[in-house]
């Protein structure tokens, strides 16, 4: 498997464009996240020129639009091709709603009201879902476990999305999860999170937007994605829970725009280079491919055992 993630349109650092992950092989492509009509024009070409892919997988991480917006037409499209098996993965929280009923427990909410607050607060997930299945596509629950094509979904594990469930249809509850450097927005926390093995045999997490807290394992990694856009307080957290993260390679997806609120990964990629971190592989730079082409490992410093940066030049 090859990955390549996007980043802007023509120097365009002022639209939002979001996240969208390409994992693909000859016969296959997973898309992971599709944030903006643009992207799905460039998967459109993409898929253009790669007239052996026949099977399409849709990882929606989460509902917020910077990760969703162009899913729907996406699906549209694929569909008028009629040549392609397309299946979409998301998290499926009616097939939950008793459980979460009895976790919020405020003696005021019905099963019915409760569904109808649910698809209300996850309603980006819902119009995907709808969409998928007017179009006669397979819908499948992004559950822990589940394959994706030659990839597997390795977070959050159940009880973890039913929390962010039962977090924000509950407005008695604190709308954010985690603490400390870890504290992320009840909707982000929960993100899919998808392991792959690419071509050069080493293995990469892709995180969306999900708190550290929900991050297990990562020293299994070879290539870790940065989540949320490689906000700083999540950066840092991952940093300094790993046992070595000098011997890892880390990506961001960063295509937030210019606005105040945007997020992005300036303070992070600051930080970086003050603690002699190799510097992360950014969409803010263009287009990311991995494995590089022409090399055999995109993990920086495995023969030195130093931090770049730390050795003499």
């Amino acid at each position: 498997m090859k990955l390549k993630a996007l980043s802007y349109y023509r120097g365009d650092k002022n639209t939002k464009f979001g996240d969208c992950i390409l994992i693909y092989n000859m016969t296959s492509l997973i898309v992971y996240d599709c944030g903006h009509e643009k992207h799905k024009d460039e998967i459109k070409t993409f898929l253009q020129d790669k007239p052996l892919i026949s099977v399409i997988h849709i990882v929606v991480s989460h509902d917020h639009l910077d990760h969703t917006s162009g899913i729907c037409d996406l699906l549209d499209w694929l569909s008028e091709q009629g040549n392609y098996t397309v299946r979409v993965y998301s998290h499926q929280y009616l097939k939950h709603v008793d459980v979460i009923l009895d976790k919020i427990d405020d003696g005021r909410r019905t099963r019915e009201s409760l569904k109808k607050a649910l698809l209300g607060e996850f309603d980006n997930i819902k119009n995907i879902i709808e969409t998928a299945q007017a179009h006669n596509f397979s819908t499948t629950e992004a559950l822990k476990g589940t394959s994706v094509g030659s990839c597997t979904i390795v977070g959050p594990t159940v009880d973890e999305f039913i929390d962010v469930a039962a977090q924000a249809v509950d407005n008695r509850a604190s709308d954010t999860i985690g603490e400390g450097l870890e504290e992320e927005s009840v909707m982000n926390a929960a993100s899919v999170q998808l392991k792959c093995t690419l071509d050069n045999a080493e293995t990469i997490i892709l995180t969306g937007d999900a708190t550290p807290a929900y991050l297990h394992n990562l020293d299994a990694y070879n290539i870790i994605q940065f989540p949320h856009h490689g906000q700083l307080d999540d950066g840092k957290a991952i940093l300094n829970d790993m046992k070595e993260p000098d011997y890892k390679t880390f990506f961001i997806s960063d295509n937030t725009g210019s606005a105040a609120k945007s997020g992005g990964s300036d303070d992070l990629v600051k930080y970086m280079v003050e603690k002699k971190y190799a510097p992360a592989l950014n969409t803010k730079n263009g287009v990311i491919m991995i494995p590089i082409a022409g090399a055999g490992s995109v993990s920086p410093n495995k023969s030195q055992g130093v931090k770049l940066g730390g050795m003499d030049n």
